[in-house]
């Protein structure tokens, strides 16, 4: 008999921001726990933390190498616009 092995999805979390057109979604998935960003319902960033249940020796000292990003949504959205501009719509 062949033993099945099936990932472990736990359902995602999700937070909405009243007045807001903002959502997350965290989700944790074999040990990865990802982070998505979306605005008006599309999805505008998305963090992976791979071994995020590992643990961490000297964890004392794991915040002086933290990640900190910063995502200019301006900056998407120019980019965004630039794509657009380069489509042509008559080649279908």
């Amino acid at each position: 008999m062949t033993k099945v092995t099936r990932p472990h999805k736990a359902a995602p979390s999700r937070v909405d921001f009243p007045g807001t057109d903002l959502t997350v979604f965290v989700e944790l998935v074999d040990g990865e726990l990802s982070m998505t960003v979306s605005k008006a319902e599309r999805r505008v960033y998305r963090v992976v933390l791979e071994q995020a249940t590992q643990p961490i020796e000297n964890a004392w000292l794991a915040d002086m190498f933290m990640r900190d990003d910063r995502v200019h949504l301006g900056n998407l959205c120019a980019d965004v616009d630039d794509y657009v501009e380069t489509l042509n719509i008559a080649q279908g």
